[in-house]
């Protein structure tokens, strides 16, 4: 008998004899029907059914104090404020007697719209940057309240209402302020609509559903028993090959050595917060909105999370679906593809090319490696539908196809090959005559429905919306219509999108898929089977149009075509060899691989002239080819590839035509191509071994050039030894940079105006930026001499027309060693710092003024940094804020809460370098950044960052919240309510944070 995986595909006509006559028994295609009505049934009750939300209320009295309440989302659900018609009456003109929002304190800091009530002789009440009005009081004892809600904003004496503004006028909340304490008092029910658990009810519905689906599925398995053979999903186990081993350790080595992605860090913030703030919610912008619907796999990390942070152990649940892509591309896609995939050497030509796919793309915490292996298995799923006739992989196919869309938007791809083989499927499904419409529609639809349940598993459908709605109304997506914007990143060469090991596998699978089809079109296919090589075609293609639906746009996404680009790629190998090449065009392959050439050389120099670049921590040791694309004696290799292409294409084209031009020559297009012509898909196999081999070298050499420095090896090893912090065990701060002043030597005469310069909130002696002058000469310490620190200064204020220079010598009087200009770009107060020359024991800075305008900058005088480990000053658990750029590195530290609807006000906050201005989302109310209401409570004090062995670079910066006043912490009341799957509290305001008032 044989195996579905090589059986014959068939029209998919069967002779199943009819069923006797007789009384029928129920059968498994009436329980396929039933237990499928079933599952779809729970599949749509499961988002309507209860959640368990906490209602939290937070009340406040003027005798308490300031208090800080940051609200997340900022406005409350409901909000009420009383306060005595005597109190209003009695208050000198002007006075706040309650403020939610403080004045800005800090020029950092985005204002938000708050309620402002303002007495004397009448009450003035603004609210979300509207002025709602003003209420004369009577001269009688009354009590004035103030309410605010979804639908209206409401003035009431006694109960009466004297003012109403109709609409949505919340105000933001990041506290209560008063200026007199008049016995007015705040109560609020914070938004905790996104904090929600699943109920026992929605639990039940969920086991019903699962257990109706395993019904479902086992009665459809029960009927393709009935009809033909039994059908197996996977196929025959087989042994483990030295090619397994080799991929295994490939995968094994890039977890060790290999590079972070861009969003490692964003994913690491947002999961590792599960377990404290009871739910994922987007923790960096969005106004917290949770990822559902498509988040499932984050409620994996999360306890994955509260086992170690480190990045070695972050990283291991993509090396395990790397392993496990390979052994269903290895073991059931590419023995379904024909015989020519069972010679010897094919496994490791598809080890090579799912290598090329998989290393640059899939090592991280991003979903791709998800979304690439779900993609995989739905091929699988679906060509053993096909193979074997059978009903139960295609619903398999499904219930895959909407888990892995449940991942990611791009997840959608995973419909592709079930689209892509969607005439055979049909053909089978109207030739089970043994199983009716409705028991295949329902066991069917019931699989389509389950993966409801991830989708929805602890919020209620109406929060799903909400989210959905406030994503899209604060932005960021980009429309399908600008799908254009990934390729021309992947062609971009000063970005790490476009880095070679990007191009390589996309660039060369796009044409493969080409030469994929031409390989099966028509007869003499030299062992490839014609149907399951289209349908993966058509399968990647379809992939790349839903790529379309993503919304952002970014070349990190094509790593969700893992696994069938690699079996593309594999294909196009085999096909154009010399050998099936003979076979296919009958031994005139000249033309063909004149194309094939023509095409390898356009897309190779493309790729050539790509850098070899990575994000974050993992471009800090560049190679040659990381500064500069490949070259070879002085010369592009992207150039010399076209050339030798356009050569190639030359000579052979020209010999064939010389040779058709003798009288007894055979005609151009019946010649052969030139044994000496290497193949082109070896010519393709090579190039991206080329690249892949130059990506696992460059971390290779800066694992072992810098052992002491930090690298993702490091981290791994030191991971290993017991210490998993990090980026954290490789700074060091100064926390008082007026310990470190250097002490003058020679004359001490000062001509450059002396001032106060501001070192990250702290005021230290410096000179003015201006006007011209010197300072006196100062000692290095021995640690600059020796060059192991830098000679620190730091520059506040706006730059003017004059300019900074710092003069090292060998002693006070000597003529300078050399001069260095103190100037930067970034954004002040920033620190500036220079290594010493050999041979210099002194250093002294010199104001030149220039022709322009002057301005106010302040160079505080050189110093030498006092420093101590960062994880000595934050130690393990510390709470903090990790913005999302950098909080992958730091393991050990807390990211801050932010639960029963409210932001966490923590001392600290790691922050990216001061180059990179993408962490300022989470603190914008125009991105609905969850810390912008907490960041209007502190000052920020900067304590500069120095990375051990690197002192002249500040990877991170580190900065102390510091309160703006004494507040008191209010403790709020929570209780536990069950909110149908319908409920709403009215619509979260995103328009707040275009008001200002």
């Amino acid at each position: 008998m044989l195996s579905p995986a090589h059986a014959p595909e068939t029209d998919g006509t069967t002779t199943d004899p009819e069923p006797p006559g007789g009384p029928r028994r129920i059968g498994p295609a009436h329980w396929a029907l039933v237990l499928g009505l079933l599952t779809i049934l729970c599949a749509v009750a499961f988002p309507l059914a209860p959640v368990t939300q906490p209602q939290t209320t937070y009340t406040w009295d003027a005798v308490d104090g300031p208090a800080a309440i940051p609200l997340m989302p900022y406005q409350p659900t409901s909000l009420q404020v009383t306060v005595g018609c005597g109190a209003v009456r009695t208050a000198a003109p002007g006075t706040t007697l309650l403020r939610t929002v403080p004045p800005r304190t800090d020029p950092g800091a985005e204002p938000l719209a708050g309620l402002e009530l303002t007495a004397g002789p009448a009450l003035t009440v603004r609210s979300a940057g509207v002025d709602v009005g003003t209420v004369d009081v009577p001269a009688a004892d009354c009590t004035v309240t103030v309410t605010s809600g979804v639908t209206a904003t409401q003035v009431l004496v006694d109960g009466r209402p004297v003012l109403t503004a109709e609409g949505d006028l919340r105000p933001a909340v990041a506290g209560a302020f008063a200026d007199v304490d008049a016995g007015q008092s705040l109560s609020l029910v914070a938004d905790t609509r996104w904090e929600t658990t699943i109920s026992p009810l929605k639990a039940a519905i969920g086991v019903v559903c699962l257990a109706a689906l395993v019904g479902t599925l086992i009665a459809l398995a029960r009927c393709d028993r009935a009809a033909r053979p039994p059908v197996r999903l996977v196929a025959t186990p087989r042994r483990p090959r030295v090619v397994d081993a080799a991929v295994t350790l490939v995968l094994l080595g890039w977890w060790w050595i290999g590079p972070v992605t861009v969003d490692d860090g964003y994913i690491a913030g947002i999961v590792r917060g599960r377990a404290a703030d009871g739910f994922i919610g987007n923790g960096y912008r969005w106004l917290n909105a949770p990822e559902a619907p498509f988040s499932w796999f984050y409620e994996l990390y999360a306890p994955w999370s509260e086992v170690s942070a480190s990045t070695l152990w972050m990283r291991l649940p993509s090396t395990l679906l790397g392993l496990g892509c390979w052994l269903l591309l290895s073991r059931a896609v590419l023995p379904r593809l024909g015989v020519a995939f069972r010679r010897r050497g094919v496994p490791w030509i598809a080890a090579a090319a799912f290598a090329s796919w998989w290393l640059p793309f899939n090592l991280g915490m991003r979903p791709e490696p998800w979304v690439a292996v779900g993609a995989l298995a739905v091929l699988v799923a679906v060509e053993r539908a096909v193979a074997g006739r059978a009903v139960l992989p295609l619903a398999v196919a499904l219930l895959f196809a909407g888990a892995t869309t449940a991942v990611t938007p791009g997840g959608i791809i995973a419909y592709a090959p079930i689209l892509a083989a969607v005439l055979p499927l049909v053909r089978l499904l109207r030739a089970r005559r043994d199983l009716h419409v409705l028991p295949l529609v329902a066991g069917l639809l019931g699989a389509t429905a389950a993966p409801v349940l991830l989708m929805f598993a602890d919020q209620s459908l109406a929060a799903v919306l909400e989210s959905v709605r406030v994503r899209r109304e604060i932005g960021g997506d980009v429309p399908w219509s600008q799908e254009y914007e990934r390729y021309a990143l992947l062609l971009t060469v000063d970005n790490f999108q476009g880095a070679i090991g990007r191009r390589a596998p996309v660039l060369l699978t796009l044409l493969a898929a080409a030469a994929a089809v031409w390989s099966v079109a028509g007869r003499n296919r030299a062992g490839l089977a014609a149907g399951p090589v289209r349908r993966l075609v058509v399968a990647f293609v379809l992939s790349l149009v839903c790529l379309t639906a993503t919304p952002t746009k970014w070349t990190q996404q094509f790593g969700v075509l893992a696994g069938l680009g690699a079996a593309v790629l594999t294909v196009a190998v085999v096909g154009w060899t010399t050998s099936a090449l003979r076979v296919r065009t009958r031994g005139r392959s000249l033309l063909p691989v004149l194309a094939a050439t023509a095409a390898l050389a356009a897309a190779g120099s493309l790729i050539l002239a790509g850098r070899d670049l990575w994000p974050y921590v993992s471009g800090w040791y560049p190679t040659e080819w990381g500064l500069h694309p490949p070259g070879l004696v002085g010369r592009s290799l992207s150039s010399l590839w076209l050339v030798a292409g356009v050569l190639t294409i030359v000579v052979v084209g020209g010999t064939a035509v010389w040779r058709a031009a003798a009288p007894s020559g055979p005609p151009v297009t019946r010649a052969g191509a030139p044994r000496r012509v290497p193949a082109p898909g070896w010519i393709a196999l090579g190039l991206a071994v080329a690249v892949l081999l130059l990506q696992v070298a460059g971390f290779t050499r800066s694992a072992l050039e810098h052992p002491g420095a930090y690298t993702l090896a490091a981290d791994a090893a030191a991971t290993v030894a017991g210490d998993p912090c990090g980026l954290q065990s490789h700074l060091l701060v100064e926390t008082d940079p007026g310990a470190g002043q250097l002490t003058t030597v020679g004359p001490l005469t000062t001509t450059a105006p002396t001032a106060a310069a501001d070192v990250g909130g702290r005021l230290v002696p410096g000179i003015a930026v201006a006007g011209g002058g010197v300072t006196p000469w100062f000692a290095l310490d021995p640690a600059q001499r020796s060059g192991d620190l830098p000679v620190v200064t730091t520059l506040s204020g706006t730059p003017g027309d004059a300019t900074l220079v710092a003069e090292f010598a060998a002693g006070p009087g000597q003529p300078p060693l050399a001069r260095q200009d103190v100037t930067t770009d970034a954004a002040r107060p920033a620190d500036v710092r220079l290594v010493a020359p050999a041979g210099a024991a002194v250093v002294r800075l010199v104001v030149e003024t220039g022709d322009g305008p002057p301005g106010t900058e302040v160079a505080s005088l050189p110093r030498v940094p006092r420093l101590t480990p960062m994880a000595t000053l934050l130690p393990r658990g510390t709470s903090a804020i990790l913005d999302w750029p950098v909080a992958f590195t730091f393991g050990c530290l807390q990211p801050a809460l932010l639960r029963d609807g409210s932001a966490g006000l923590p001392e600290w906050r790691v922050a990216p370098a001061a180059t990179d201005p993408s962490a300022g989302i989470t603190y914008s109310p125009t991105y609905g950044g969850p810390f912008a209401a907490p960041r209007l409570l502190v000052t920020e004090q900067r304590l500069p960052v120095y990375l051990a062995g690197e002192p002249v670079s500040e990877p991170v910066r580190l900065y102390r919240w510091v309160a703006a006043q004494d507040f008191t912490t209010l403790a709020p009341v929570v209780t536990d309510r069950d909110a149908w799957g319908w409920h709403s509290d009215g619509r979260v305001r995103t328009a707040s944070a275009r008001t200002t008032g």
